[in-house]
Order: structure tokens, then sequence, then C-alpha cells
């Protein structure tokens, strides 16, 4: 890779921090297994001088699914506590209500179980009946019929796999991937003692303060924090050594943590029953309507937060605080790119497409595709 085109590409990281569009950021860059370019810019608080390095730990917000929730549960198949054909129903009574009974664990898992995007309920203080009112919920079109990627299905996808293994959400990625993986600085609920070391994110009008070691979404901290949806925080390294296991087929070093047919069928087009060109029609609709990997964004042509020069291989994943990861295995080039923007004020899609126009994801990953020489 060209050394002055990598440079290049920071420098257009740098504008935007001095522009005051993102308060910090971390970017790293690997190929063939060896980092070949990071930066950390700004700081880990808007107005302070306390500078974002490069271990600063980030709330990575929905990279949540790939990084605990989705892998966690084919680690999971592989031990034979989970089948992909399952009904959700056998881990989660409850989700057979208004007529769930057949969907399965595959149909969550590849954003096609027929849930709305998301159903939160602040105003209710007892967790266990915000769970079963989660569960209640009502399909909003037939499952396995289209794409719409829900939030709510991955909580619920972290809550069956909390039942299917009999321990927490938190313990089953600790034990069966970060911690083999030697990423030691991924986990829920930073301790307060690792608070210097995170960047805050948004201020919370709910909880009356700006945001920094927590998670931001509201709902997902109500919940204690731990859910499959959102709440995991890590660093670029870590991201990218999660990363680097996924191109090896499962294995990081010595650890095997999935097997190679587990990580093609996590990266593949898990949902043939949508086309990129009817749903590929802007940012959001992207993230929400397009062909789907198990948790995995997948590259497409026009409106991909990964950009336009990604090999068609390629699958990502988004964070709504402002964190982006791309794979793209036919050149071995990982991309990360970390910031702590915050979630959007609003859940309009112009306010989601100005997070990625101030963030340039975009231009990030276009620049690192071409910085390659060959």
């Amino acid at each position: 890779m060209s050394s002055a085109r990598l440079e290049h590409v920071f420098a257009r990281i740098q504008r935007r921090v001095t522009d005051g569009l993102i308060p910090g950021a971390t970017a790293l860059v690997a190929r063939g297994g060896v980092i070949v370019g990071q930066r950390a810019f700004g700081t880990k608080v808007a107005g302070t001088d306390e500078p974002v390095t490069l271990d600063t730990i980030f709330d990575v917000q929905s990279i949540t699914k790939v990084l605990s929730t989705a892998a966690s549960a084919l680690a999971l198949v592989q031990e034979r506590l989970i089948r992909l054909d399952d009904p959700v129903a056998q881990y989660l009574p409850e989700f057979a209500a208004n007529g769930k009974e057949e969907i399965t664990v595959h149909d969550m898992l590849r954003y096609s179980a027929g849930l709305p995007i998301d159903n939160q309920f602040l105003d209710v203080p007892d967790a266990e009946e915000v769970w079963r009112r989660m569960a209640e919920t009502p399909v909003e079109y037939a499952p396995g019929t289209s794409v719409v990627y829900s939030d709510l299905g991955y909580r619920l996808l972290g809550r069956l796999i909390e039942a299917a293994a009999g321990e927490d959400l938190d313990t089953v990625a600790r034990t069966r991937l970060w911690r083999p993986l030697g990423m030691v600085d991924t986990m829920y609920n930073p301790p307060a003692e690792l608070r210097e070391r995170i960047a805050a994110t948004g201020y919370s009008a709910h909880r009356g303060y700006l945001v920094r070691g927590e998670v931001q979404d509201e709902q997902d901290f109500a919940l204690g924090g731990v859910t499959g949806c959102d709440g995991v925080f890590s660093t670029a390294r870590d991201i990218a050594v999660f990363c680097q296991m996924m191109l090896n087929g499962g294995a990081y070093g010595p650890a095997r943590v999935l097997g190679p047919s587990l990580v093609r069928l996590m990266t593949m087009n898990n949902t043939p029953q949508v086309t990129e060109e009817a749903t590929d029609i802007s940012p959001i609709d992207n993230l929400i309507c397009t062909p789907k990997g198990l948790g995995w964004e997948l590259r497409t042509g026009c409106f991909s937060h990964g950009g336009m020069r990604l090999s068609r291989s390629a699958y990502g994943k988004m964070g709504g605080t402002g964190s982006f990861v791309w794979v793209d295995p036919a050149r071995e080039l990982i991309g990360v790119l970390l910031t702590n923007h915050g979630l959007p004020q609003s859940l309009e899609a112009s306010a989601w497409h100005q997070m990625f126009d101030s963030i340039g994801c975009t231009e990030y990953f276009d620049g690192l595709v071409n910085a390659i020489h060959d």
C-alpha cells in the first residue's frame, strides 16, 4: 500500500476534526494480516484537551451485533446448543405470541424475522416486563419475505443466547470469543477505572448528563447495558483482531473460535428475497433494507457506508455513535474508523445522512482502496 496515500486519507479525517464535525477518532488499516497504518485524532470529549490515543475505547453501538451477538450465536451453533432452524419460541416461549411460533433463529440473525426496527419501553421500570412486551411485539411483514434492520430482533437474540447457554451474554462473548482472541479491551459496562480511556458520545436528556462509559442507547442502558443490540465497548485494534479472525476462517493465532463454514455462512448473502437494485436507494435504506449476512452488512454499489470501491465480497458494520468497520476478503483489507460523533439527535433519515457526511466514512474506505498499489 502507498504510505503517502494513506497519509492523505488520515489528513481528511483530521480536517473533519479540525472543522468540528467530530470531536475525535481512531483509524486503523490492515492488509495481509499486518497493520499498515493507524492514527488517533482529536479529543475524547468535545471541547476538552483529553487527546484520543490509539488505545482509546469507544462505544461501538451496533457493531455489538457482530462482535458479540451473531458470533456468539454461531459459537453456540458450533457447540450444538442452538440450531439455526430452531424456532425462537423454543428458547423464549413468550415470543410465540401474535403468531410468531415459526420464526427461526436464522430469520433473526439475517434481519428477516418480520419485526419492526425497534420497540422501546422506557416508561416501564420493570426489566422483565420490558422483555415480555418486546418478545410479544407483533410482526410488521411476513417473516422471510423482506429485510428490515431490527434492533429489537437483536436484543431478543441476545436474550435467546442467554437462555440457550445458561449464562449472560457478556460471559458467552467473553469466554468464547474475546478472551481467546486476546481482545482485552472489548467489554460490556466498562469499569470506572477505565473512564479516562473512554471517549464520550453525546448528552442524554433522559439521564441528564454527558454519556461516557455507558451505552448511549437509552433502552439498552435501562436494561443494564448488556444486550444483543448495543452495549459493547472496544478499540480499533481489538476490532481489527476480530476481523482478521474472520479473514482467517475463524482462527487468530493459536485460537479457533468458529469453524470456516460458519464464517462463510456469516458473511454470505442470507437474504435472496431482496435485491440490491430495489433497496440500495439511500444511505439509510441501505442500512435497513439491502441484502444482509448474519449480523454483517454486505457491500452494495451505490449507498453503502463502505463507499463504492470495495470488492463485491466485502462485508462491514456500522455503529450509530459513529463507528464503522469493513472487511474486503479479495484484497485481505481491513478498515476500522471509530468516532465519538454520538447518536444523531433525530430519528429522521436526514440526521443519519448528515452523520455519514460529517464523519466521511465513504471517503475513508474509498481512500483505503485508492492506497492499494497492486
